[in-house]
């Protein structure tokens, strides 16, 4: 069972247990760290996402790409789990003067090669009309995804947001329950650092 399977209860019972840590926001860091308000449920009945056996999204492949495969949303993402990833994607375009999505078009993709191979990622587009011609022929208005990134204690989050005006784009790290590394990718700061968690002393 993928670490991912297993983290799925841990995270719908909401259970956070991290040792060695104290205030997060007191860790020294090259970034703003916050806390996030409560933006939507935690957990809900259904997992985030629902994988086979073969640890891949449990559905039919809409479209293959040469770097990652991509599914519907429908049947696939919990529903509570996509109001969150919603409202967080408006909470943080909103401190960017960035337009707001109502996460009514939604994509899931595998990557399949290159860093990051296997993880899994949800889009949001303006509408499905935006969905198609974004996927199917890469011509994207704009670009709201947030990569799933498995740890032993919880499903850290990385949003990337761009309106592609001025080739401006944003990162953000958002840790459960709610922590908020602001301008930085989960990749950049280190699992650890993302989770609060103090590096251990040498």
């Amino acid at each position: 069972m993928s670490l991912f399977r297993r983290l799925i209860p841990t995270v719908l019972l909401g259970l956070l247990a991290l040792t060695g840590c104290s205030d997060p926001t007191d860790i020294r860091s090259d970034h703003d760290i916050l806390r996030i308000p409560p933006l939507g449920a935690s957990n809900g009945a259904e997992p985030m996402v629902r994988m086979n056996s073969k640890e891949l999204p449990d559905g039919p492949v809409v479209y293959e790409q040469i770097k990652a495969d991509y599914y519907s949303c429908a049947g696939l993402v919990g529903e509570w789990f996509l109001q969150l990833v919603t409202a967080e994607m408006n909470f943080l375009a909103r401190s960017h003067g960035l337009e707001r999505l109502d996460g009514s078009a939604c994509a899931l993709s595998v990557t399949k090669s290159g860093v990051g191979t296997g993880r899994i990622k949800l889009h949001l587009f303006r509408d499905a009309t935006e969905a198609n011609e974004c996927v199917f022929k890469n011509q994207c208005g704009l670009a709201r995804n947030v990569t799933l990134i498995p740890t032993t204690q919880a499903v850290l989050r990385s949003y990337f947001l761009s309106d592609f005006k001025g080739e401006k784009f944003h990162q953000h790290c958002l840790a459960p329950p709610d922590l908020w590394h602001k301008g930085v990718s989960c990749e950049y700061i280190g699992l650890e650092a993302a989770l609060g968690i103090e590096p251990k002393k040498r």
